[in-house]
């Protein structure tokens, strides 16, 4: 049977970094933005296209209205359905295949929900959070271009737009922490703490 870590997380808190450290130190597959290009693949997408929409949700009927992609002639509806809906299709079906073939790593797009059913498989999922002013001053150190400010909003934007995906196209809550087996705060423990944490946690489970 497969284990796979999914990894939800805030922006600027380093979830991507601990998903790094735990795959290295588990010597299993990790995946983030490589799931974009294998699902725009998948889904016959454009590749440039997939990446401005990734991890952002839309009404399907509103996003088709205003594209024009949505008609009426009597009673005869044409409608197409949109690039994100596409993307989310492509890439669960994605998900799926990477975890029936061993065990990985896998961060965001909710890879704990599209999981949760598929037989052979077992998830231990994983919420990466930290304080508001850590996250932007994080974001700060990886973007000097950015004010305070900027920054600041920059993540609030982003948590807004990964809580819309989540919830849009799964039947949770995003970052509620009762969700999820286990949520880490990388600004108490640190990076490389909180990855040790939970790779202990995986090899001496029951």
């Amino acid at each position: 049977m497969s284990l796979v870590i999914t990894i939800g997380r805030q922006y600027g808190s380093a979830g991507k970094d601990v998903g790094k450290i735990i795959a290295e130190e588990l010597g299993i597959p990790f995946y983030n933005k490589e799931l974009v290009d294998m699902a725009a693949n998948k889904g016959n997408i454009s590749a440039e296209a997939v990446r401005e929409i990734d991890e952002k949700a839309t009404s399907s009927f509103l996003y088709s209205l205003v594209n024009g992609n949505y008609t009426m002639h009597g009673a005869v509806v044409n409608y197409e359905m949109p690039v994100n809906d596409k993307l989310f299709i492509a890439q669960s079906e994605v998900i799926k295949e990477l975890a029936k073939e061993g065990s990985c790593v896998i961060v965001g797009r909710c890879a704990d929900y599209v999981l949760k059913d598929v037989e052979d498989v077992e998830t231990c999922s994983v919420f990466v959070y930290a304080s508001l002013d850590y996250r932007v001053k994080r974001v700060m150190e990886a973007f000097p271009e950015l004010t305070q400010s900027k920054a600041r909003e920059r993540v609030i934007k982003t948590d807004k737009q990964r809580r819309t995906y989540y919830d849009y196209y799964s039947d949770g809550d995003w970052g509620i922490m009762e969700n999820y087996d286990i949520c880490l705060n990388t600004e108490k423990l640190g990076i490389e703490q909180a990855a040790k944490m939970l790779v202990n946690y995986i090899k001496n489970r029951g």
